[in-house]
């Protein structure tokens, strides 16, 4: 029971650290400035040449390290998802306790500096 209440609670951590991680690797994308075409109007010229567009350089490719490391993480959660499920569907108590338990006490460790955006990938509840 020990086993499984620590398995639910790192579960509930991998799912924010997925989640911080992904946070993480778009805010921090560099962004370099870039002049605006010229306008045919002299004094709109003049106003485009001051001033200047953000522009976000491309996100990272599918075969970069941070998307490899995150799909690792993913496999990971996914197993750690259905063995836990697996847990709970033998219906024993004592188990199913171990397992709720867990879960919160996972998400009070962890979830507390939860982001506001709901997240569409977790796959356990």
């Amino acid at each position: 029971m020990i086993g499984i209440f620590v398995m639910a609670a790192l579960y509930e951590g991998l799912k924010y650290y997925r989640e911080y991680l992904f946070w993480k690797s778009y805010t921090q994308l560099p962004y370099q400035a870039v002049s605006l075409p010229p306008e045919k109007n002299a004094d709109e010229r003049q106003l485009s040449m001051e001033k200047e567009v953000m522009h976000k350089r491309p996100r990272p490719s599918m075969l970069s390290l941070p998307h490899v490391f995150q799909t690792g993480l993913h496999g990971v959660q996914i197993v750690l998802s259905y063995f836990l499920m697996l847990i709970f569907m033998t219906y024993n108590v004592w188990l199913c306790i171990a397992v709720v338990a867990g879960a919160i006490t996972g998400y009070f460790l962890f979830g507390w500096k939860k982001t506001l955006v709901m997240d569409v990938t977790e796959h356990c509840h």
